[in-house]
Formats: structure tokens, sequence, C-alpha cells
């Protein structure tokens, strides 16, 4: 009965109710709607521009729901329960769509065997007792006792939270001190405006491109956009290769509209070796943004071709060539890359 009065309703009646779910935060079933609609378009008369914004609107909803599970194994990591971690990241490796959602989801995957006996065991045992302040929104800085040794605490925190970064930023994040830790940690929790004091005390030393990049994130928090884009640039002054800074300053552009300057900061990146994979999705997203398809064709039809790739190009190559009538195209790579993935 409710599939029946489900489909029986127009496309906008069912946009609609996607959006009204995406606005109340229930992401589950928003992305559902946007798929229903997004198959009653097919069978219409809908505009491209209805295609690009079902599909964007379905990978934000995935992309959340990966964000939340990630949230939840990282709670569930610090009560020791790892069958319950790799659920939810299991989960989150089956919604994301960002690449860094999803290599930030392996990493912690990969983490799980370095959070081995005899830590563990510490942890489960203690876990025993219960904590309900260990849920999803518990913040790094509120005291987790009994569940960890406080000597162990915030070092396990820390170095739970770089991990995920990429190539040797974990290295270099564990290797600028106490102080630097203290304000990461701090930056991570509802004291980001000490974190950003901190950062800005730690600076009157020299720029730093880690410190700079960590203080521009809480600068961007507080709405100064081009303070965030000032420090940006400094760090990547000192650190032109820093991947985080590269492509942090290639969604500035994106999100303030400078679609040019993003093609030419994701370019960079690809030509560079940065974060390529994540840069080429970008920039594929970027170039559909400015209504150049055969860009986009092209370099999703090669991230078709790389394993980490695959789903999230093939999910964004789909509707562009329905929309220029190339369904069998289309129809082979949902069969081919899609099945089952909704």
């Amino acid at each position: 009965m409710f599939f029946k009065k489900l489909f029986s309703k127009s496309f906008e009646q069912i946009l609609e109710k996607g959006d009204s779910y995406f606005k109340d935060e229930r992401y589950s079933e928003a992305r559902h709607y946007y798929f229903d609609a997004l198959e009653k378009i097919k069978t219409s008369a809908e505009s491209q521009q209805n295609i690009d914004y079902l599909q964007s609107m379905i990978t934000k909803c995935g992309n959340r729901l990966a964000e939340m599970n990630i949230a939840e194994a990282e709670a569930a990591l610090r009560t020791g329960n790892t069958q319950k971690a790799t659920e939810h990241l299991e989960l989150s490796l089956e919604l994301a769509d960002d690449v860094s959602l999803r290599e930030k989801t392996e990493k912690l995957i990969s983490s799980l065997t370095e959070f081995s006996p005899p830590e563990i065991s510490k942890v489960e045992s203690a876990g025993k007792h219960g904590c309900s302040s260990c849920g999803p929104n518990h913040h790094l800085t509120t005291p987790l006792a009994p569940i960890l040794p406080d000597h162990l605490q915030s070092d396990e925190q820390f170095l739970l939270l770089v991990n995920t970064l990429p190539g040797d930023l974990p290295q270099r994040y564990a290797s600028l001190g106490e102080e630097f830790a203290s304000a990461y940690l701090l930056a991570h929790s509802e004291e980001s405006g000490k974190a950003l004091n901190n950062f800005r005390q730690l600076l009157s030393g020299g720029d730093n491109d880690i410190i700079l990049y960590e203080t521009a994130l809480l600068e961007y928090k507080e709405g100064r956009i081009d303070v965030c884009e000032s420090l940006l640039r400094r760090a990547l002054q000192v650190n032109p290769d820093n991947p985080v800074c590269n492509l942090s300053l290639a969604q500035l552009f994106t999100e303030t509209g400078r679609l040019d300057e993003a093609v030419v900061s994701l370019k960079s990146m690809m030509d560079r070796m940065i974060l390529s994979e994540q840069s080429l999705l970008m920039l594929a997203d970027v170039h559909t943004m400015k209504g150049d398809q055969e860009s986009a064709i092209t370099l999703l039809s090669s991230g078709i071709q790389m394993p980490l790739l695959k789903k999230a190009a093939a999910e964004r190559l789909v509707p562009i060539l329905s929309a220029q009538g190339r369904d069998a195209e289309a129809a082979f790579l949902v069969k081919t890359y899609l099945k089952g993935c909704c």
C-alpha cells in the first residue's frame, strides 16, 4: 500500500517530501525520496537541471549519512566496541561519495588492528561499566573516564583523529608537540574559540603550513571567509604540496562561485599527483557546474577505470549520459557499477 501511494505521487510532491526530510536532517528518508524522484524524472520530460539537483542531493545525503556513521564508529572505538565500529564503517563505505570520507573510513578500518590487546582488552573491560556520555555527540575534551586511563585518553584520541589524514600528515601532526595536540583536540570539541586562540599563539612563533591550515578551518567556521583564504594561501607558500591545503582552497573557490579558479587549482593538483582521485571527481563536478559536460564525461570515464572511484564516477556519469540521450551507455554503467548500490 505504501509503495502504491508513493508511486501515485507526482514528481513535484516526491521532491518536496525529499527536501522536507533533508531540511529536518532526516537524510536516510530524504535519500530514498530523491532516488524515487529520479526514477520518476526518467519517464518524463523534466529538465537536466532537475536531474543535476537530485543527483547532488543524493550525494549530499549519502555523505551526511557516512559522516554520521563515522562519528558512531569513533564513539564505538572509544568504548572498545570494535564490532559496532566495523559495522558503522562498512555502512559509511556504502554511502560515501566523497573520496576524503571514503579514505577516512578505510583508514579507520585499518586502524582497528592498531588498537589490539592489551590496549583493547583494557578498554573493553572498563566499557562494561557503561557510560552514557560516550554517544556520537560526545566531544573529545569531555572526560571519558572510566573508559580509558587518564594518561592515555588524549593521546589516543589525537592519534585516532590524525590517522585519517592523507600521506605523511599523521606523522607531521604528531611531531608538532603537546601544545598543538591540545589545541587540535579543542578544535574538535565545542571549544573551537579556545582552539583558535591557541593556534594564533602558536603562529606567533612563525608560519607552519599545518597550523595555518587548522587556523583557516576555524576562521571559516566563524564565517571569516577572506581570512580563511588568506591563511590557506600562506600555508601553500610554506608548503605548496600540502594536500589538505590544496583541496580546501579548491573547495573554497567552488563554494564561492569562482569556478575558473577552482578548475586551475584542481588541474594543478592532478598534475602534481596531489589527492589525484578526489581532484578528478571535484574537477568533473566543477565542469558540470560550468555546463561543460564533455569535459566532465572525459574525466569520469577515466575515473571508472580506478577501483576507488568507479562507483562515484559512474553515479555522476549516468545522469549526464541520460540527459544526452545515451541511454544504452547509461544502462550499461548502472548494471556494471551501480547494481545493488542503492
